[in-house]
């Protein structure tokens, strides 16, 4: 697995792994690894709304900020997180893109002040679920698939430039805008 990486201006670290799956007891096992994990957050997203590694350091920078900031919407950084990977205000609407789906594919985000606790939150979940891989960068159509669920015109956004960087930048754009 990938080292955790730094987010230099917060000083955390954020480690990201996709399952195959989750698991049907994830609500169980996502309490037990935030249980082990009290130097950091975890939190099980569904894989269909995100778009690659900066899409996640992205919003995992705007949630940790909100929060260091006093502009979080929600009252936990994991929740606050869903917001910022979908695109919306609307905790229900964040819960229906971002929130993990029994039996699909989905993304394990660490988050920790030390890149340790990341590192052996890694090997817990590595002990428990079977088949994870390191998060990739998103293919064009990946890219499309997350900017349709969270309900942008990729036609329009991609008539201002190269595919997956202009989704990708549309995205975070889209995310940002929930604090403004």
């Amino acid at each position: 697995m990938a080292e955790p990486e730094r987010i230099e201006e917060l000083g955390i670290y954020v480690s990201s792994l996709k399952i195959p799956q989750v698991p049907e007891n994830w609500p169980e096992l996502l309490a037990e690894l935030r249980s082990e994990s009290a130097k950091g957050w975890v939190q099980i997203v569904n894989a269909a709304a995100v778009a690659g590694l900066p899409h996640i350091l992205f919003s995992v920078f705007n949630a940790v900020s909100a929060f260091r900031q006093g502009y979080n919407k929600l009252a936990q950084l994991e929740a606050e997180l869903l917001l910022v990977l979908s695109g919306t205000d609307r905790f229900q609407k964040a819960l229906e893109v971002a929130g993990a789906k029994i039996g699909k594919p989905g993304v394990v985000i660490i988050i920790s002040s030390n890149s340790d606790a990341c590192k052996l939150a890694v090997e817990r979940i590595g002990s428990r679920i079977t088949g994870i891989v390191d998060i990739s960068d998103p293919t064009l159509e990946e890219a499309r698939e997350v900017a349709k669920l969270q309900g942008l015109d990729i036609s329009a956004i991609e008539s201002m430039g190269d595919g997956v960087k202009v989704i990708l930048a549309a995205l975070v754009e889209r995310g940002s805008l929930l604090y403004s």
